[in-house]
């Protein structure tokens, strides 16, 4: 997920979200933030499994991270994610990849797989 914000002191921003695991819904999850001026942060995301909340949303994370960043974390070296950070309240600008998307898989059995041809002609045994 890629996402682009603007802010008073830091400028134009843009926002990548990785997610290990197919999907994206493996942990950790990394988000990196660069500023319009070059200015790079790094921030990771592990759920803690102590707490009884469930696990944050991918857009959560992005404006938790966000907020940190804004406030000066995140520079140097990577950063964890803290929950109890309130979200960056400004609006994200969702931005699509120019990379072709991977094609849809077919699994055998379903109703759009291809189907076997049927054989020319009788079988052997039905002279029998």
């Amino acid at each position: 997920m890629n996402f682009t914000f603007s802010s008073p002191g830091a400028g134009a921003c843009a926002v990548k979200l990785w997610a290990s695991g197919r999907y994206g819904f493996s942990l950790p999850k990394k988000v990196d933030i660069v500023s319009g001026d070059g200015d790079k942060a790094t921030f990771f995301y592990y759920n803690r499994k102590f707490r009884l909340t469930a696990e944050l949303s991918n857009r959560a994370i992005v404006k938790i991270a966000i907020a940190q960043f804004l406030a000066g974390a995140g520079r140097g070296e990577p950063t964890e994610i803290d929950h109890d950070t309130p979200p960056y309240e400004g609006p994200l600008t969702p931005v699509r990849s120019s990379t072709p998307r991977a094609p849809l898989r077919v699994r055998p059995g379903k109703s759009h797989a291809r189907l076997r041809p049927e054989p020319q002609g009788e079988p052997a045994f039905a002279d029998q």
